[in-house]
């Protein structure tokens, strides 16, 4: 008999599926859509699978309308270049999936997010959830940070303003203990 040892990419799939990953039949709507690539996508964080394996392991999740859409898709990327990076293939998603008046609104949303009655946990969770949106609001840490701080209700704001962060984590840093600071 031959050698039947599994490659490591078999050994990788089968791990992957051994979360049973949600599938994507393309039929869903767009809030399903996005808590499966969020599930997905947290699933590679967690295993910290490299970039390169990802898209192949996902596009064994794509079923009936979605697989017919990312054949097709799949040769228009390839004339692009040999690697479909995760950036890439997340964006042709959204692209397909997200109808254009919802990335519109989720972008509208996004660039006049306010704090409002939301605590920073709640504020982090929703602007990162709207983020994807709007990459062409916060292209950069730099533009993160600031999106995010002028967001910030006014009391959080002056003190997390007084120490200006030019990346998005030290304005969540300067966030949470001026907000841990206000509640005590």
């Amino acid at each position: 008999m031959g050698d039947m040892t599994a490659t490591p990419m078999e050994t990788l799939l089968k791990h992957f599926q051994s979360f049973k990953t949600l599938t994507l039949k393309g039929t869903e709507n767009s809030m399903e859509c996005e808590s499966w690539l969020e599930d997905i996508e947290e699933i590679f964080e967690s295993l910290d699978y490299a970039d390169d394996h990802r898209v192949k392991l996902v596009i064994h999740q794509l079923h009936e309308v979605a697989k017919g859409w990312w054949i097709a898709t799949r040769r228009a990327l390839e004339h692009q270049g040999p690697v479909i990076t995760w950036s890439v293939f997340k964006t042709t998603v959204y692209q397909r999936f997200f109808p254009v008046s919802h990335r519109k609104e989720k972008g509208a949303e996004f660039s006049s997010l306010q704090q409002g009655q939301l605590n920073i946990e709640q504020y982090v969770a929703k602007f990162t959830s709207l983020l994807k949106f709007a990459p062409h609001i916060a292209d950069s840490d730099e533009a993160q940070a600031d999106q995010f701080i002028n967001g910030l209700n006014p009391n959080v704001f002056t003190l997390v303003n007084a120490r200006r962060s030019n990346n998005f984590d030290d304005a969540l840093n300067h966030a949470n203990g001026a907000e841990a600071g206000l509640l005590r």
